[in-house]
């Protein structure tokens, strides 16, 4: 009887062997040159490494497998000896470059295939993705590479570090006085190393496309995730590329614009009956924020002013280690408030729960409204109490740690975003 599963895996290895040999054979621009293996090669290549772990399974063993791989790896070892001998001058010296790309690729497609055999047929396809990508932009990579320096790679490490070595020897415990067990030492520096995080994806992105589109796309991605993050090393970076003070105020209000439907998102995702009576709390006030977002790229747009084509690495640890402290004390007077303060001072622990993260303020306020029956009203103020201060403890933070030039830009943004708040506020407070 047959079994069309087999069909079907074996199908997806001969799949995966000619994309990436569609590829490959597209970048072979002269057609006289000799390439390690072209979309014919691939496409067997895939097959064999199904087949050759289709007879380890029937056989118990990796043998049949690993035979396969290293007789590829023999064969791809002859083909660039004989390119190499091929490709000499009539003085006996080598001419042009034998890279090992293809070759590379080459064993992933046999891997891939062997991959394919076993099921994993969505993560073959994830990593193809990525072969396809890292194959076709070579020149954007290497020109990528190129803009890099020394203290980029030298901050690239760092991070690495903080990260890899630090992060997970850290305790996944929460310490403190009884009831405030909210100091989380990994938490805490997840946060750092969150933030450092945003920095290095606004200045890979400003390598890329260029500081003004870099910086604005990064507020957008920043938004995503964290906007106080985002702003906070926003905030920080203007203070060293003051030229860029006003890419850097544009992109903070963009984070903040997309905080609020990033916000309403998860409310409605939590519980899809609050998406009708929080659409205006929470979507309104993104009004205002791209309206001055979008006044201030015209401005900028007017100017024409000349600025400087340095940008400083993003990589500083002290100023990072600061802010991960100044999240933590926020973070913990608003749990002191909820646990002294009680249940009944909801509004004023919102209050101060915004002003470190939104996030949490969501998630504690429809947990209630779920578990505890607390009325919908009491969830929109409770949630726009939150947001008022989150939008002023972000402009003072702007304020404090900025460059000088970005606090009277900033202010109108954060007067429109409160005002606009205040209204909603007032609106729940008195007539609904």
């Amino acid at each position: 009887m047959l079994d069309f599963n087999v069909f079907y895996r074996l199908a997806a290895a001969i799949g995966i062997g000619l994309i990436i040999g569609l590829q490959r054979e597209h970048t072979y621009f002269d057609q006289s040159d000799r390439h390690p293996a072209g979309v014919r090669t691939f496409t067997l290549v895939g097959l064999a490494g199904a087949m050759a772990a289709l007879l380890s399974d029937q056989m118990g063993g990796v043998a049949p497998f690993v035979a396969g791989l290293v007789v590829m790896a023999l064969l791809l070892f002859a083909s660039h000896i004989s390119f190499a001998l091929g490709r000499r001058t009539a003085d006996g010296l080598p001419t042009g470059k034998n890279g090992i790309t293809t070759s590379v690729a080459v064993i992933i497609v046999y891997l891939l295939g062997g991959i394919c055999w076993y099921g994993r047929l969505l993560e073959s396809c994830v990593i193809v993705v990525v072969m396809l990508w890292v194959l076709s932009a070579k020149e954007q990579l290497h020109a990528f590479a190129q803009k890099l320096s020394k203290e980029d790679i030298i901050a690239i490490v760092k991070f690495a570090v903080i990260t890899a070595l630090v992060l997970p020897f850290l305790p996944n415990q929460s310490y403190g006085p009884p009831g405030l067990e909210v100091l989380n030492p990994r938490s805490i520096w997840l946060f750092v190393v969150f933030i450092s995080g945003i920095g290095f994806v606004g200045y890979g992105l400003i390598k890329l496309v260029g500081p003004g589109k870099g910086i604005w796309l990064t507020g957008l991605l920043g938004g995503l995730a964290s906007s106080t993050a985002l702003t906070l090393n926003l905030a920080g970076r203007s203070r060293e590329n003051e030229d860029y003070a006003s890419d850097f105020t544009l992109g903070i209000v963009l984070s903040w614009a997309v905080m609020y439907a990033r916000l309403y998102l998860i409310c409605i995702f939590l519980s899809s009956a609050l998406a009708k009576p929080l659409l205006l709390p929470l979507l309104l006030p993104v009004v205002p924020a791209l309206g001055y977002a979008l006044y201030l790229k015209a401005r900028e747009f007017r100017d024409h002013r000349q600025k400087s084509a340095d940008f400083t690495n993003p990589f500083k640890l002290l100023p990072a280690i600061k802010f991960g402290v100044i999240f933590t004390c926020v973070m913990f007077v608003a749990n002191a408030a909820r646990v002294y303060l009680g249940s009944g001072a909801l509004l004023a622990c919102s209050f101060l729960g915004g002003a470190a993260e939104m996030d949490a303020v969501a998630f504690s306020v429809i947990d209630m409204n779920l578990k505890s029956g607390l009325a919908v009203r009491e969830l929109v103020l409770a949630l726009l109490f939150a947001s008022l201060a989150n939008t002023i403890t972000k402009g003072v933070l702007v304020c404090v740690l900025g460059a000088k030039s970005m606090r009277r830009p900033i202010i109108p943004a954060v007067v429109l975003i409160c005002a606009v708040t205040g209204g909603l506020i007032a609106y729940y407070m008195t007539c609904v």
